[in-house]
């Protein structure tokens, strides 16, 4: 659960309305905002649950870019006193002999047992969801932090570490027996922690030592685990990741990156060939580009979230989107004219290969850009001599080293979308951001050299 105090002043509640997103590559809700995903893949069904008001909405599809609304799988508890009583936040689903497991946050503050605790629910069939309160379970109060057990820690940590919250279930192939994670404290107030609990059985479970204990200047929020290419890597709510060689050996206390600009809340399924990530892209105060950001707003476009050869996470587009842009309405195969406008719709795929003749170019592609204002829109900027990437607009801009070559050829990938622009460099590094000011505007390269050559340009539309 990202920015839980902001989560808490959160009221709105969404109507159910099949496809109820004017674009859904980047879903939302038909009133309120899409806030923490929790996708689930099963039987040839992406589904994607998400933090809808005080519940849990749910969302499914085939294909990764048409989405069906389902019944909602989750509602606060009816009794103000209700360990829910307040809301339901974050949390993970898992299979298990036939049954479905939905683990979550129950939270109340006037539970005098604890604001926050790990709750359970199941299911036949991932609609219809019966919550088993007797499941109920609180911090130990040994290991991590309990309010009623161990007293007030306010004058260590700030409230968004007073936590015990967003529990994420797997299976540990390795121990073979269940782990949850979630954001916990350590018992003595210390510090925040991703907390770690075992079971047998998916209903007793016994707190064991911290994966990771964290500083508190990152998040510990939505913790999400994963194996992969013979790694377990960790993310959480604030775009970075660590990992750790399994079975035993100790997580890197060091985060690193795998997504840069307006990202939030990621967490991942995976179909049997992609590592699908889904996050919520924010929305900001007044629907302009200066205001403020605010907790939830849109998803993101599915990607798949993949190990390089190095074991660096990296993001690209998920097969499916890309093959949604079947229209071709612009082709450029020797490039366009550097620093001229190019009218192109207000929504588009821009790819295209580009390669610095000298390595003290700088390129940068300016979306819907308008002539009469230079400082208009948003702008991608590669810098071949330092290795930094940006993506901004007037009032911010996202920043990036990336490893690359500047002798070699470059892939750009660049999704214009209603109010979001992703934009995917080598299939590795993702800049992620709202774009509320501009909705239409022309496509424009500039090279100040004019040392720049390409070697494909295309803009596409979905069919």
């Amino acid at each position: 659960m990202f920015a839980a105090l902001a989560l808490v002043l959160v009221s709105a509640v969404c109507a159910a309305n099949a496809d109820a997103s004017p674009n859904a590559l980047h879903y939302r809700p038909e009133t309120g905002v899409l806030g923490d995903t929790i996708p689930f893949y099963w039987d040839g069904t992406y589904h994607v649950y998400y933090l809808k008001g005080s519940g849990w909405g749910h969302i499914a599809g085939r294909n990764l870019v048409h989405w069906e609304q389902r019944p909602d799988a989750l509602a606060k508890g009816s009794d103000r006193l209700s360990p829910d009583g307040e809301n339901c936040w974050t949390g993970s689903i898992v299979e298990h002999g036939g049954i479905f497991h939905l683990f979550y946050t129950g939270k109340n503050s006037a539970d005098p047992k604890g604001d926050q605790k790990v709750m359970h629910a199941t299911s036949p069939d991932l609609d219809a969801w019966t919550k088993q309160p007797e499941d109920t379970f609180y911090a130990d109060g040994i290991i991590y932090w309990s309010k009623p057990v161990n007293g007030a820690i306010d004058d260590k940590l700030i409230y968004h570490h007073q936590a015990f919250r967003d529990p994420e279930v797997s299976w540990n192939r390795h121990e073979g027996r269940w782990q949850l994670l979630l954001h916990a404290a350590l018992a003595d107030g210390s510090s925040p922690a991703i907390a770690r609990y075992t079971s047998d059985d998916l209903v007793h479970w016994s707190p064991c030592k911290p994966l990771l204990v964290c500083p508190t200047t990152l998040s510990c929020d939505c913790p999400h685990l994963f194996e992969t290419n013979g790694r377990w890597y960790l993310i959480a709510a604030d775009r970075h990741y660590t990992w750790a060689a399994p079975p035993a050996e100790p997580f890197f206390t060091r985060m690193l990156p795998y997504d840069c600009g307006e990202l939030f809340v990621p967490k991942t399924m995976f179909d049997g060939k992609q590592r699908i990530l889904l996050g919520w892209i924010g929305d900001r105060e007044g629907g302009r580009d200066s205001g403020q950001g605010r907790w939830g707003g849109v998803m993101c476009m599915p990607r798949d979230l993949y190990a390089d050869a190095q074991g660096r996470l990296c993001q690209r587009p998920a097969r499916q989107v890309l093959d949604a842009y079947g229209k071709t309405v612009l082709s450029l195969p020797e490039g366009p004219p550097l620093g001229r406008e190019m009218d192109v719709p207000s929504d588009y795929l821009l790819h295209c290969r580009l390669k610095a003749v000298t390595p003290t170019e700088t390129a940068q592609i300016s979306f819907r850009a308008n002539a009469a204002t230079p400082s208009s829109g948003y702008r991608l900027k590669i810098g071949f001599t330092d290795k930094k990437i940006t993506l901004g607009d007037p009032y911010r801009a996202y920043e990036r080293f990336c490893d690359f070559d500047p002798g070699a050829p470059m892939d750009v990938k660049a999704f214009v979308e209603d109010t979001v622009i992703e934009c995917f460099v080598n299939d590795a590094w993702c800049f992620t951001m709202r774009a509320n000011d501009a909705r239409g505007g022309s496509l424009r390269i500039d090279a100040p050299a004019g040392a720049l050559r390409f070697q494909s340009f295309s803009v596409k539309t979905r069919q």
